[in-house]
């Protein structure tokens, strides 16, 4: 399984990165690795529980299928991948953590890639994560589906409906 971002990923979002003492985030430690074991633990956690809801009717899959990292779409998520190695695993180790409230630059870079994660994170899920669920190698339309319950969205329209409703009551 091929990981979502490579060290050339993480010079187009951070030109210098490899330039301050560390040379790889593949070797001796493989980061690229370790951040798509994170990306897809949070998938897991927030978005298959979702989807598994929304695609299976038979009640019994619920809580048993599991989620196949091979079935995402690995373009998807280079931006993320990249926000969570400089972020999460490159930054910490450039940062000398002072103590006395003056934030280096890896730190203030550090803070500014973990925020730029999680609000990638929030516009896949809302655009929709691509997962092959068929394994056919293409995307349908059903297999991106945002992250919403449908369930909220009519409780929604409902709660509108109905204020709309006693307004025009009231009004009379």
């Amino acid at each position: 399984m091929a990981n979502f971002s490579t060290d050339t990923d993480l010079q187009v979002y951070q030109p210098d990165i490899l330039g301050f003492g560390i040379s790889s985030f593949t070797s001796p430690n493989d980061y690229h690795a370790l951040a798509r074991a994170d990306i897809e633990r949070d998938l897991r956690i927030k978005w298959y529980p979702v989807y598994v809801k929304q695609t299976y009717r038979d009640i019994s899959l619920l809580n048993t299928t599991e989620m196949n990292g091979t079935l995402l779409t690995d373009s998807q998520f280079k931006r993320l991948s990249v926000y969570k190695v400089i972020g999460s695993y490159a930054c910490p180790q450039l940062t000398k953590y002072n103590s006395n409230d003056n934030l280096d630059r890896f730190q203030v870079m550090m803070k500014h890639y973990q925020q730029m994660y999680s609000d990638e994170l929030d516009s896949i899920l809302k655009d929709g994560v691509e997962y092959d669920a068929d394994d056919s190698n293409t995307i349908k339309d059903a297999e991106k589906a945002p992250y919403h319950r449908l369930q909220l969205i009519r409780w929604l329209l409902l709660k509108i409906t109905h204020y709309k409703l006693l307004r025009i009551l009231n009004s009379k």
